[in-house]
């Protein structure tokens, strides 16, 4: 499913890691919005990170 993150941290230390482990895209775009390609058990694992360091903006099946 594709999603749509918006990184509330800026801690580039914790989403270069988040971004490795779970495999995301690493570009931003300009509204600071990062677009990826996410399975069930990932989606879930992202989740646990709202509204801390992500809030995830839409979700498309």
């Amino acid at each position: 499913m594709k999603i749509t993150i918006n990184w509330v941290t800026r801690a580039w230390n914790l989403i270069r890691r988040l971004r490795e482990k779970y495999r995301l895209p690493q570009y931003m775009n300009v509204n600071g919005l990062t677009e990826a390609e996410v399975d069930e058990e990932t989606l879930s694992n992202l989740r646990k990170g709202e509204p801390k360091y992500l809030i995830i903006r839409k979700v498309e099946k």
